[in-house]
């Protein structure tokens, strides 16, 4: 409590004295006391890997911070209202788990969690949809090319929408190719030559059984079947690997991963080169 709030208190205190009654009114003044003030909420932000800095922008840490200001406004900092907050923080889709909701003071409270790791966006139409490792979608979207993340393109869903028609940011993103083009990005942003792979096209997933790296000349690498699955005639995972680091370390080839072609198919045991840009 201030020391204003702590006076009135105070003077309530004297004037009631010490019956059953009386402590109840006190207890009740107190706790619309402590609900008019403004509560401090210290929210521990995601940070980069190997850095002491969020990845978060200022206008999304100020959106997360005023819903749960708004969560408490009128309220005492009591059991109820700092479980709602985690609730409400749970089913937000930034966080993996219901974070750890702390009260640090008569008008603070602090909040810890682990938050979900954004692994790329997935265009649908004419916007972006971050998604998660899992394929959960966040809270937010972006006009397409606008988030500057690496993108999933050619999935066959549309968003996915809960029962009031608000896209769901529970549940992964519906679909096979969608899973699948995550499951390679995954690996190829560890290789040396991460920097070429602007995302991947799964466009082709369902038809032709085809992944295909986005490089960032907007090529195609085409890539095969799913990440780590044997499929007769394709090379394998090592082999398509092999072939992409060699380009890329290999100045007859521009140290580019699609060897300076518009599309390269290293799927099969040829590689085949094609210069001709596809629509």
């Amino acid at each position: 409590l201030n020391l204003r709030a702590f006076g009135m208190v105070a003077l309530a205190m004297m004037v009631l004295g010490a019956t059953g009654w009386g402590v109840a009114v006190v207890h009740a003044r107190a706790g619309e006391l402590l609900a008019s003030q403004p509560t401090r909420v210290e929210i521990a932000w995601p940070m980069l890997p190997d850095a002491e800095e969020t990845w978060m922008g200022k206008a999304l840490r100020e959106q997360i911070t005023a819903m749960v200001e708004a969560q408490l406004a009128g309220r005492s900092l009591d059991a109820g209202a700092l479980a709602a907050v985690g609730e409400m923080l749970e089913a937000s889709g930034w966080f993996d788990e219901k974070p750890r909701i702390v009260r640090t003071g008569d008008a603070s409270l602090g909040i810890a969690g682990t938050w979900r790791e954004p692994a790329c966006v997935l265009r649908s139409g004419e916007r972006d949809y971050p998604l998660d490792w899992q394929g959960r979608p966040f809270p937010i979207d972006y006009p397409a090319g606008a988030s500057g993340m690496r993108v999933i393109v050619g999935a066959a869903s549309s968003p996915p929408v809960d029962g009031r028609g608000v896209l769901n940011v529970l549940d992964p993103w519906p679909g096979e190719d969608v899973a699948a083009g995550l499951e390679l990005l995954g690996p190829l942003l560890g290789e040396p030559f991460a920097a070429q792979v602007a995302g991947v096209d799964v466009s082709g997933y369902f038809t032709q059984g085809q992944l295909a790296i986005v490089t960032d000349r907007e090529t195609r690498v085409v890539w095969g079947g799913r990440y780590d699955e044997f499929i007769p005639g394709e090379a394998t995972t090592e082999q398509k690997l092999a072939r992409l680091r060699s380009a890329a370390s290999n100045p007859l080839f521009e140290r580019r991963i699609d060897s300076g072609a518009d599309r390269l198919d290293i799927s099969g045991e040829h590689l085949i080169l094609d210069r001709t840009r596809q629509p």
